[in-house]
């Protein structure tokens, strides 16, 4: 052992005894007198070994970067990087180590696959399966776009509390809901005939609506759920159904039911000022008129039969045509378009439909919208006084009058495309034009009576006749291009966004 010898001192350095500990370090002193500082220096730094050494900080996990990019990597692809000196304590190294050389993997979580309907925990009004609910919603997220051709241009307010929440209430409701909404999906939109019998997911549902309805009809005990709005829906569902399915017999029989509630509950004037009932009243309305122009009788409303019941005043829709810009002057009414002198009331209700033509327009052109009520107030207004006029067959009082019904059905039924004519009211129509082979009326509303025509009620066999006068009209018109023939129609009535495809179509077809 080496030896520092200080002023009667022995120190005595690194050695290995004989009980093999190495690295021990012995200090002799043999006097009173302080060390030197050397050896001072010395004993402290022995001393203070394993002391003051700071906080032990535990070890640095790597984040493992297919956890940091959100993707699962491979065992193969995860590397263990060597530490950076100093990141690890010398505690710790081997832990950390082995926690390097051994990365724990990710584990991949699989989502369970979903368990009953989206609409099991809802309690509906009666015991039906959620799957038949779904298909009611699922209909009344499209039933908008598939029943009006305005919908882009129309706010339906209170959609979800007047029409779906009542499910959870009235089962009558519900389960005219589900017979209506399935038999679109099974029989309209397939395309099926109209006379095919009703298939089990149907008649369950059908027959359950009409049997709570007797009940209910039957009991003296609860007038308000006989007369409240989910009963005349569901008594509208069953007229509407009969009308689709062409038995006209039983779409009157309710729609004169929904005639005596609408009575009790004070008139249509009444019930359509009193809570949120528009757009309950437009679709009795509306089925109504189809009825009506599908076999030529009366209809059940506004027919003329009851001094106790006007029709509906025409609306104010100068506040409306006030918004628009002056140069905005597409479909105003010019009485200098008709030859010859026309009926007060014909051109009165040309002038509503041209002005309602003018706001449409321009709720198109600057993506704004109409009240529902301003689309009632002018269906109802309009149609009806239309249905009740009366004149000689070929005149052109009658030809007009009947281009506004035409026009009425593209814009305010739009049943076409769902498989729905009106054999009565066109064959009127054809009729009226075929006895305009010398017209009292100029050629230009000729082609637009033709062109309404073809649009909204005629079909492809009417094309032999049709085709050839709309033809030879157009020579006289000086028409030989779309946007010649557009120019012509937007001078009398017409909404592009309903009529400018399905117009483009027949022109097309006709000059080929």
């Amino acid at each position: 052992m080496a030896a520092i010898k200080s002023s009667g001192e022995r120190v005595l350095g690194k050695g290995k005894s004989d009980a093999g500990i190495t690295g021990l370090h012995f200090v002799v002193s043999s006097s009173v007198e302080k060390p030197n500082p050397e050896l001072r220096k010395f004993i402290r730094s022995h001393v203070m070994i394993g002391k003051n050494r700071g906080k032990t900080l535990p070890p640095r996990k790597r984040k493992q970067k297919g956890l940091q990019d959100g993707s699962f990597s491979s065992p193969d692809a995860i590397s263990a990087s060597p530490p950076s000196p100093g990141e690890f304590s010398a505690s710790s190294t081997a832990t950390t180590a082995t926690t390097v050389s051994h990365p724990v993997l990710p584990v991949q979580v699989t989502v369970p696959r979903k368990f009953g309907s989206d609409v099991s925990t809802i309690r509906f009004a009666a015991a039906v399966q959620p799957g038949t609910v779904e298909i009611v919603l699922q209909f009344a997220s499209i039933a908008k776009q598939i029943l009006f051709s305005l919908e882009t241009c129309i706010l339906f307010e209170r959609r979800a509390q007047d029409w779906i929440a009542p499910l959870a209430l009235d089962p009558a409701y519900l389960h005219s809901s589900i017979f209506t909404s399935q038999y679109y999906f099974d029989a309209i939109l397939p395309g099926k005939s109209s006379s095919s019998p009703l298939n089990q997911r149907i008649l369950p549902h059908y027959l359950k609506t009409l049997e709570l309805l007797r009940e209910r009809f039957a009991s003296d005990d609860d007038d308000q759920a006989r007369l409240s709005n989910t009963t005349v829906a569901a008594v509208m569902s069953l007229a509407g159904h009969a009308y689709f399915t062409g038995d006209s017999k039983s779409a009157r029989h309710h729609m004169e039911g929904l005639r005596k509630i609408i009575n009790l509950r004070g008139g249509v004037t009444t019930f359509r000022n009193i809570g949120h009932n528009a757009k309950l009243l437009v679709e009795m309305l509306r089925c109504d008129i189809g009825m009506a122009l599908y076999s030529g009788s009366k209809p059940v409303f506004f027919n003329g039969t009851s001094s106790r019941e006007p029709s509906l005043p025409y609306p104010d829709l100068t506040p409306l045509l006030n918004l628009r810009k002056p140069a905005a002057t597409n479909s105003q009414y010019n009485p200098a378009i008709f030859s010859d002198k026309i009926d007060e009331e014909v051109a009165r209700a040309w002038r509503i439909v041209s002005q309602f033509c003018s706001v449409i327009n321009f709720a198109v052109d600057t993506g704004q919208r109409i009240s529902t009520e301003t689309f009632l107030d002018t269906m109802a207004s309009v149609a009806y006084r239309l249905l009740n006029m009366r004149f000689d067959a070929g005149s052109s009082d009658e030809a007009i009058r009947l281009g506004l019904l035409a026009f009425s059905c593209s814009v305010f039924l739009q049943w076409r495309h769902l498989g729905m004519s009106y054999p009565h009211f066109t064959s009127v129509f054809r009729g009226c034009l075929a006895r305009l082979a010398s017209p009292p009326i100029s050629p230009q509303l000729l082609v637009w009576l033709l062109m309404i025509g073809a649009i909204s009620v005629f079909d492809a066999t009417d094309e032999g006749w049709l085709k050839p006068v709309l033809l030879v009209n157009m020579a006289l018109c000086e028409i030989g291009s779309w946007s010649k023939m557009q120019e012509l129609l937007k001078s009398f009535i017409w909404i592009g966004l309903v009529h400018d495809k399905p117009g483009k179509v027949v022109f097309d077809s006709t000059i080929a």
